[in-house]
């Protein structure tokens, strides 16, 4: 809850259950998602495989860090706690951070050559994407590591100021990018529409294209920001529902779905 609000107790706890149930599933499918496209030659030689597996990863060692976190035991040690809500901390802003990386990936390849950006764009993508979540982690123990990893509800988490510093800060920038980029996808499918010789199959296959791409670019985080007032416990249930699922909709989206996956499996 990005304004550190509480529902009811019936609520918190439907809410943990379809967290457990959903992170379960996508963890099942971002394997899955990896497996393809590390284990297919013609697949892994793309630039997108190597930046969708980068994500997929750290999401589901975020799932995975989500579910063990949630366990009663490690609510009776301190320091697994707090380690753990560490974990969880940097594990998130990597996987946004890959969000931004597909962004900007999709960005690059709207407005320049595959040829003009794909020889460094990896390695410097890499070392921001892991690296930066690392830094802003290290300062947050730093600075406090007593206070800043607390006890809330049934696990640890950030308290309260570190929350919206070396959390919340960096998600809203990065969110603000991916929905730029995706307005601009948005553009230019309407264009491609105008277009007569634009044809109705094509039209259904980039529609579904956008749909996959806003779950790639993690934008269902944006319910978070609507959970206030009367609308907050319809909010937080559909920020749980398609955030948790992520890794099931990346898995329809970029395995089942899309085309060139399909024919390489084949």
């Amino acid at each position: 809850d990005v304004y550190q609000n509480e529902g009811s107790i019936k609520n918190v706890h439907l809410l943990s259950i379809m967290s457990n149930i959903g992170c379960g599933i996508s963890f099942v499918c971002l394997i899955l998602t990896v497996m393809i496209h590390v284990c297919f030659k013609n697949l892994w030689k793309l630039m997108a495989s190597k930046v969708l597996v980068n994500l997929c990863c750290s999401l589901a060692v975020t799932n995975l860090i989500f579910l063990i976190s949630m366990r009663a035991f490690t609510m009776k040690i301190i320091i697994v706690c707090k380690t753990m809500a560490a974990m969880l901390h940097y594990f998130l802003l990597t996987s946004l951070m890959w969000m931004t990386v597909e962004a900007l990936h999709v960005c690059l390849a709207l407005f320049l050559t595959l040829r003009t950006y794909q020889k460094s764009f990896m390695v410097r993508s890499s070392i921001l994407a892991w690296g930066l979540p690392a830094v802003i982690v290290i300062i947050t123990l730093a600075i406090n590591s007593t206070n800043n990893y607390i006890r809330i509800g049934t696990g640890c988490w950030l308290s309260k100021i570190p929350f919206y510093a070396a959390f919340l800060s960096p998600v809203v920038i990065m969110l603000i990018f991916n929905l730029t980029i995706f307005s601009i996808a948005i553009q230019q499918l309407i264009k491609m529409q105008n277009n007569k010789t634009f044809a109705h199959k094509a039209r259904k296959v980039r529609v579904f294209g956008v749909v996959g791409l806003f779950f790639l670019l993690g934008l269902p985080w944006i319910f978070a920001f609507f959970a206030f007032d009367a609308a907050a416990e319809a909010f937080k249930f559909l920020f749980v529902t398609f955030n948790t699922l992520q890794g099931m909709f990346i898995f329809i989206f970029y395995c089942i779905y899309k085309k060139d996956t399909r024919e390489v499996v084949s």
